[in-house]
């Protein structure tokens, strides 16, 4: 057994482009699987991100006067050939309201 999960909220299919910043490696450039209030899984085209390795998660949504980008605090729960599972890591309530609206508008 690799590890627990623990989802107190449904992970939906959703596609989104994100951006993985990671300090050792810079930018990485990913698109989400599914998406949740409390992590995603991120496609990273064969990047490999290490297991525990902290890191930034960057997303934009569509604002009142054109896109927002927000910037959510993650680790790396589990990883494979396809891409990374994240877990978010105290997210502020900005964050929170626009992955809310991005789940909500899936």
């Amino acid at each position: 057994m690799t590890g627990i999960e623990h989802r107190w909220s449904e992970r939906k299919p959703i596609n989104m482009e994100v951006e993985i910043f990671y300090t050792p490696m810079g930018m990485v450039p990913g698109r989400t699987r599914d998406v949740s209030l409390e992590g995603m899984f991120v496609e990273t085209g064969g990047v490999h991100l290490p297991r525990h390795a902290r890191l930034e998660v960057t997303f934009r949504t569509a604002g009142h006067q054109g896109p927002c980008e927000h910037r959510v605090p993650a680790y790396v729960v589990h990883g494979n050939e396809r891409g990374v599972g994240l877990m978010l890591d105290h997210i502020e309530p900005r964050g929170f309201r626009a992955l809310r609206y991005v789940l909500n508008a899936a």
